[in-house]
């Protein structure tokens, strides 16, 4: 018995390091599902995105290491959720990119039948295909809303504020109701 245990504990401890760094979802298509893998490469994080019939989507450096989210009852740093609630699968892809969080959200692009980045606007500044996220503090999917925790010292006091994204049709908007 001691023998199984030893053989298996380095072969538990390979698939828990390997999760981290790789992950393979379905992701519902009008096509069927559509199989997305992330994989961790020299250049960063690679994720493709292989609709039934068609040449794989793929999305390198889309960062450095992955980080998990919270969407519904799912988590991981990949999670597929029908966001708009359409029959199709939104795919939110959280890594990290120089000691910052990221949240990248692909969206079914029915005219070019592939999956493209959405964009996110803050309250000042221009749409981004990316969120820029607090690296360690939570961020999850709640219905129509992305909501992300920051926090900061500011004067020797610590702050934390969520800020939340509200999805307006083709991408997420702040809100001011944080």
């Amino acid at each position: 018995m001691r023998r199984l245990i030893a053989l298996l504990v380095p072969a538990l401890f390979l698939t828990a390091a390997s999760s981290v760094s790789a992950q393979q979802i379905v992701a519902r298509t009008p096509q069927g599902a559509a199989a997305v893998e992330t994989l961790q490469t020299e250049n960063g994080v690679r994720l493709s995105i292989t609709a039934s019939g068609a040449e794989p989507q793929v999305f390198d450096g889309v960062g450095d290491a992955l980080v998990p989210l919270r969407a519904g009852n799912r988590s991981g740093p990949v999670v597929a959720f029908d966001i708009d609630r359409d029959g199709i699968d939104e795919i939110f892809v959280r890594s990290s990119s120089q000691q910052r969080g990221v949240l990248i959200v692909f969206r079914w692009d029915a005219a070019a039948n592939e999956y493209a980045p959405v964009t996110f606007t803050e309250d000042a500044g221009a749409p981004k295909p990316y969120l820029i996220v607090h690296l360690s503090q939570p961020v999850s999917i709640n219905g129509t809303v992305v909501e992300t925790n920051h926090d900061s010292n500011e004067g020797g006091r610590k702050r934390l504020r969520v800020f939340r994204y509200r999805w307006n049709g083709s991408g997420f908007e702040q809100t001011t109701d944080h």
